[in-house]
């Protein structure tokens, strides 16, 4: 199996080398889906770079009444939770119904290849609810991620294709 440094070359590699997508398209498929649909709270993420857009999902999520919590990266590389810029409290973070993540690539089992930092690994074990990745298709991948302990796993991942479903 190869390293996890090994995997995120690879698809980084893959996603700088592949024709434009509608990077936007993922989120539309993810608004669709019922547990979006009817979760309260959602938290998400802003995106960069070459990953799917979230911008204007989390303008949808919050026009549609969502109680909407952004991350901010500590120092520490650990994750402050954002409710319209205030940070919130743990009786909140523990009431969320979906977590939207990013994930360089995702495997059939949901396990999440991430950029490197730890940050949301550490921040889902805080955070309840469903557990969807927002990728584009060439990134779910039929060969096994490598996995460490501390990984935890996604429910989903939505791509422009769908939603793939894990558990």
């Amino acid at each position: 199996m190869v390293s996890k440094e090994q995997a995120r070359g690879h698809f980084r590699e893959l996603r700088r080398n592949s024709p434009a997508t509608d990077r936007a398209k993922p989120a539309e498929v993810l608004l669709a889906c019922a547990e979006v649909k009817n979760g309260k709270i959602i938290a998400s993420f802003l995106s960069y770079g070459d990953e799917p857009e979230t911008a204007a999902l989390n303008d949808e999520l919050r026009r549609q009444g969502k109680v909407l919590l952004l991350p901010d990266l500590n120092s520490d590389k650990s994750l402050t939770w954002l409710n319209e810029g205030e940070k919130v409290g743990l009786e909140v973070l523990q009431s969320v119904d979906v977590v939207i993540i990013p994930a360089l690539a995702i495997d059939r089992r949901g396990v999440r290849l991430g950029q490197g930092g730890g940050s949301f690994d550490r921040a889902l074990l805080t955070l309840s609810g469903w557990k969807v990745a927002l990728i584009e298709s060439l990134s779910l991948t039929n060969e096994e991620l490598p996995e460490e302990a501390h990984d935890i796993r996604v429910d989903a991942a939505a791509t422009e294709l769908g939603i793939t479903r894990f558990h």
